[in-house]
């Protein structure tokens, strides 16, 4: 269950990766190098990962991204720097393997890093952990999501198995996303004369910021091919970004660039400024509102589960001010709402969890 919204700026630190100069394998940098993370001493009572959850939306079959695991104290959210630990994963239940090194290094952090599945579905895991003053083992829920076939989206133009040369990144939904809020960016290589994609890539795609007043954080590199979905890429302050992909052999492909709007948000209330459109509450659990003292005519409203699945959509054609979604007979899970305003061009989306 997500840490509530008032302690972002002390929880969020629970899953920052953020980029380095230093490309080991993957992007996996110390946490608490970074001014968001609260490290020292402190009880040893409660495990946290990069995802913030015991359930993980992972990457699709054969892909990874680096993640980490650290004690700490679950009243003040302080990680632990004075212990060494040793952390390894083994599965308890699900469709395939998990594939890759499933054990970390020592330290009073430990990254996994080229951790995948072999199959779509979701696993049982639990997480084994040794220098744990007496027995510990935690359980995470990894969910993997069926391999989403990049040549259909209209962005990219098709596909090809000639090659390519630049990285093209287009966020799923949209480029405005509000703060600390998940922006799914679809990644992949193409030809810059024939804006084709590349079928056949593997390797390495990392993110870092080039302009932009707050930090970028989440899972900042995924490996494995031939596209990605960056599902854990956050903001932590409104206003304009400029963020990079790039290839982790600099200089062999022409990197992508993205400019995205960051906006803020209030006690889980979201409101998208180009409208005056409210969408309450967050966390939710029968029904989501959304309204707007302008109207809503002119309104399309998407709900879709974690899998990109439509679970809802309503275009509204009339001048009221509030309409309610009815959500008892969803899972309990995180779930995205796209608004469309097609009289202003505007496309937001939203994370909510149930």
């Amino acid at each position: 269950m997500p840490f509530p919204k008032k302690n972002t700026a002390i929880i969020s630190f629970f899953f920052l990766l953020f980029a380095s100069n230093i490309l080991v394998s993957q992007s996996t940098p110390n946490p608490c190098s970074f001014s968001q993370i609260n490290c020292g001493e402190g009880p040893k009572n409660t495990l946290y990962n990069s995802f913030f959850s015991n359930a993980i939306l992972y990457a699709s079959p054969g892909n990874s991204m680096p993640f980490w695991f650290a004690f700490g104290d679950s009243v003040t959210g302080i990680i632990d720097t004075t212990g060494t630990y040793n952390f390894s994963l083994s599965k308890v239940s699900g469709p395939g393997d998990i594939q890759g090194n499933s054990g970390t290094t020592t330290g009073y952090y430990s990254y996994l890093d080229n951790i995948s599945f072999s199959d779509f579905g979701n696993y049982e895991v639990d997480v084994n952990v040794s220098g744990y003053p007496g027995s510990f083992v935690g359980k995470l829920k990894f969910i993997v999501p069926p391999e989403k076939d990049f040549c259909d989206v209209s962005n990219f133009g098709g596909c090809d198995s000639a090659g390519g040369n630049q990285i093209l990144a287009i966020p799923e939904f949209s480029n405005v996303v509000p703060v600390d809020e998940v922006m799914p960016i679809m990644v992949g290589l193409v030809d810059s004369n024939t804006g084709l994609l590349d079928s056949t890539f593997t390797g390495t795609i990392e993110v870092d910021k080039l302009s932009g007043p707050g930090e970028l954080y989440g899972i900042l590199s995924m490996t494995g091919g031939p596209w990605f979905n960056f599902n854990y890429l956050q903001f932590n302050e409104e206003g304009l970004y400029t963020i990079r992909f790039f290839e982790e052999n600099i200089g062999q492909y022409k990197d992508g660039l993205l400019d995205l709007e960051v906006i803020e948000t209030a006690n889980g209330l979201m409101i998208f400024p180009f409208s005056e459109l409210e969408v309450y509450p967050n966390p939710f659990d029968d029904e989501i509102v959304i309204t707007s003292k302008k109207g809503l005519n002119g309104i399309r409203v998407i709900f879709s589960n974690s899998l990109g699945q439509k679970v809802f959509e309503n275009n509204i054609s009339n001048s009221i001010n509030k309409i309610k979604i009815d959500t008892r007979e969803l899972n309990l899970g995180v779930y995205f709402v796209t608004v469309i305003d097609s009289q202003f061009s505007k496309i937001t989306t939203y994370k909510l969890v149930k």
